[in-house]
């Protein structure tokens, strides 16, 4: 990246106070094989831990940004760095998952091959962050159509596996903070109809599964009528049928009862 150009790609990183692999986490960016890009990391409340392992990537490939207030959520934090996202692209990564190095240029790739496209995700591969096991890939459908499909049932999407183009997320309203717990999917789903999207078949994130870990056994059934309007709305933005999709939300309802997630 040449010194005060604007990047093709922005990471988006926000981060709770005392992330303890962070460190990991942007140092997995500066292997990153397209160089091409900066951090913009969002603090969610000031954290001098958090500014020391920041300091593992030089000055100006990194820029940080507080909150209005600490403890905000993730979506909150998401909205505060989106306007300080120079690139062309948003990468977004939580602070605690890893990419591998061909993440960025893989992406990249797929919107210069695809003009049309908005938004990409990938699939990704789930460990155990005290043990380091396997815990088994997450995946998507690559095409657009069996994504809506799938996503008008259930999150089929990693966040830390997304990147997308700006203007997409602020046509579609960027992360709703009312949507606690599914703001990313709030965010697809207000996405769909909108823009084309799609997948790449390839595990390019890992993704650490760790008890403190905002989303663990989170309780997402209060937001079902929320998530409801947001299928329904997408469904008729496609042209699909809404009897079908609302049968699909209430099967949906049922796996998150029988999660216990309420």
């Amino acid at each position: 990246m040449n010194a005060g150009a604007a990047p093709r790609v922005s990471v988006l990183i926000p981060v709770a106070p005392r992330q303890r692999h962070l460190e990991e986490t942007l140092l997995s960016i500066q292997k990153q094989t397209f160089q091409d890009w900066e951090v913009v990391l969002v603090l969610d409340g000031d954290c001098e831990a958090n500014r020391r392992m920041a300091a593992v990537l030089p000055a100006d490939r990194i820029r940080i940004v507080l909150t209005r207030s600490p403890r905000s959520g993730p979506a909150a934090a998401r909205n505060t760095g989106l306007p300080e996202c120079r690139g062309d692209l948003v990468a977004f990564c939580d602070g605690d998952d890893l990419c591998d190095p061909e993440r960025l240029a893989r992406q990249v790739a797929e919107f210069d091959r695809r003009p049309t496209l908005g938004m990409l995700a990938t699939w990704a591969r789930r460990f155990d962050s005290d043990t380091g096991a396997d815990l088994g890939p997450l995946r998507c459908p690559a095409e657009y159509g069996a994504l809506a499909r799938r996503l008008l049932l259930f999150n089929t999407v990693t966040m830390s596996t997304v990147m997308a183009r700006p203007e997409v997320l602020r046509e579609a309203g960027d992360f709703r903070e009312a949507a606690v717990h599914c703001e990313d999917y709030d965010l697809w789903l207000r996405i769909l109809g909108r823009a084309e999207m799609g997948g790449l078949t390839e595990e390019l994130v890992r993704y650490r599964v760790h008890r403190g870990q905002f989303s663990h056994r989170a309780k997402i059934l209060p937001q079902s009528g929320l998530l409801r309007r947001e299928k329904l709305a997408a469904a008729r933005r496609l042209e699909w049928s809404v009897t079908v999709t609302w049968i699909k939300h209430l099967a949906w309802v049922g796996v998150q009862v029988a999660n216990r997630r309420f």
